[in-house]
């Protein structure tokens, strides 16, 4: 009977201890904030990406009232500043590893919160029209048209509680980092790209899947009021003199020729240029630093510069020309990279 007398009262205070843990470990992720929930990190100096498919959907559905045009594309395309694409108010919904058919999902599941942008920006590299891309990584939440699982859920759990311990001992998941504004940026001790290493994957197949083109198509019917913009981020130089040794630009070039018919406007930043010889631009080839992609910000609304190629100006056979020209200009500079 004495012990029984115990029971409710160990009871209550087990309940009380797992209530203060769990209370406790909310409290440090909601503070810290590794999905976005809450604006983001409120104890630290940065944003780490984490998850980007479905923070950024948080941070959207927070502020979407504050835009009038959004940016889709991969992780060179998170690089893209969106506060400098000039009179507008963009929010860039760009992800590791995103696809066309990703940004069209998402595109759909913010028309379907009410969102009507003037402008839609999309990051369109050559990349996408390889033989084989992978598969999509799409949230079940946003080919449902559903809300995302609440921060109360989310943030119980020690896998938040992982990400936010992280976030505070400073260790990145990537090489690229959000600022408090979520400005994306190279993360510090990001290594510096010599052109005598390949750019990762650059050869891991033709580019002969440009059937992916009907994904601009269905992204205008997704915002039909909207204009479409697209660009090519730059890549290095020597990448594309790979690709004219394998014999693989004309491919190349008549690939991203063949998605700027789907745009308004499109230019491609992936032509040799000032802005892919210079090594000093980029940690891997691919992804671009923050002066870079600021110069790109401030040439999408214009069209056309001496970085980029206006392809809705121009032929593909044109285009093609004129990136070999480019390559022959740069062949000095091009063989002095490559020397040990």
């Amino acid at each position: 009977m004495t012990m029984n007398r115990y029971i409710p009262g160990y009871f209550a205070a087990l309940a009380a201890t797992v209530l203060a843990c769990a209370a406790a470990v909310f409290a440090v992720n909601a503070a810290v904030d590794p999905m976005w929930y809450f604006g983001g990190n409120k104890v630290g100096s940065v944003n780490y990406a984490f998850n980007e498919r479905l923070s950024k959907v948080n941070l959207f559905l927070s502020t979407q009232e504050e835009y009038d045009c959004v940016i889709f594309g991969d992780s060179r395309v998170t690089l893209l500043p969106e506060q400098a694409i000039e009179g507008y108010r963009c929010f860039n919904f760009a992800f590791s590893a995103g696809k066309a058919e990703e940004a069209v999902a998402y595109a759909r599941y913010i028309a379907n919160r009410g969102f009507r942008p003037r402008l839609v920006i999309m990051g369109v590299p050559a990349a996408a029209f390889r033989d084989e891309i992978g598969g999509t990584n799409i949230p079940p939440f946003i080919r449902k048209l559903d809300d995302p699982k609440p921060a109360l859920l989310n943030y119980l759990s020690v896998d938040a509680l992982s990400m936010s311990w992280r976030t505070l001992a400073g260790e990145s998941p990537l090489d690229r980092v959000y600022t408090l504004d979520f400005e994306c940026r190279i993360a510090p001790g990001a290594p510096l790209y010599d052109p005598a290493r390949p750019v990762t994957d650059m050869m891991a197949g033709r580019f002969t899947g440009t059937q992916r083109v009907k994904f601009y198509d269905e992204m205008r019917e997704v915002f039909p009021d909207a204009e479409l913009a697209g660009y090519v981020p730059p890549i290095s130089a020597w990448a594309i003199d790979a690709y004219e040794k394998a014999g693989w630009l004309p491919q190349y070039v008549m690939a991203i020729h063949l998605a700027s018919e789907k745009f308004d406007r499109f230019l491609d930043f992936g032509v040799p240029s000032s802005l892919t010889v210079d090594t000093g631009n980029t940690y891997d080839g691919t992804h671009y630093s923050e002066p870079a992609n600021l110069r790109i910000a401030g040439q999408l609304p214009d069209g056309g510069s001496s970085e980029a190629l206006d392809l809705k100006q121009m032929s593909a056979e044109e285009a093609l020309a004129i990136y070999r020209a480019r390559l022959d200009a740069y062949r000095g500079a091009l063989e002095a990279g490559l020397r040990p």
